[in-house]
């Protein structure tokens, strides 16, 4: 799965001496938003010396995150990773959901609750 993204903004806050959150808002080849996170470690100095995703599934964007500036464009392929990991393929955005036909949504809880069964008149 080869993803193309642009990165926006990244924003720091530092949480304590020794760590912060950083924080980038991209945007990919669809113009979908998307904000990533992750744990950073810092100097004595202050300065981040190590970058820790916060969700695995995550590590190979932060990564590559790390390596950019706001306003960059960069193209990741997560395929390998996927493999190597197990995860399988997925859309980041899926397509919307039909709504379910309009109905008593109070009755259809209440059968939901109770495990009535529906017996259509």
């Amino acid at each position: 799965m080869v993803k193309t993204f642009t990165l926006q903004t990244i924003t720091h806050e530092q949480e304590s001496r020794q760590n912060g959150l950083i924080c980038w808002q991209i945007m990919d080849e669809h113009n979908h938003r998307r904000k990533v996170e992750a744990i950073t470690e810092l100097s004595e100095q202050g300065f981040i010396k190590a970058v820790t995703s916060s969700h695995k599934r995550e590590m190979p964007l932060v990564e590559l995150l790390s390596q950019y500036g706001e306003g960059d464009t960069f193209r990741i392929d997560f395929s390998l990773f996927n493999q190597t990991f197990g995860y399988s393929p997925r859309e980041i955005f899926p397509e919307t959901q039909q709504a379910p036909p309009p109905g008593n949504r109070l009755r259809d809880g209440l059968r939901a609750l109770f495990q009535i069964p529906f017996r259509p008149r």
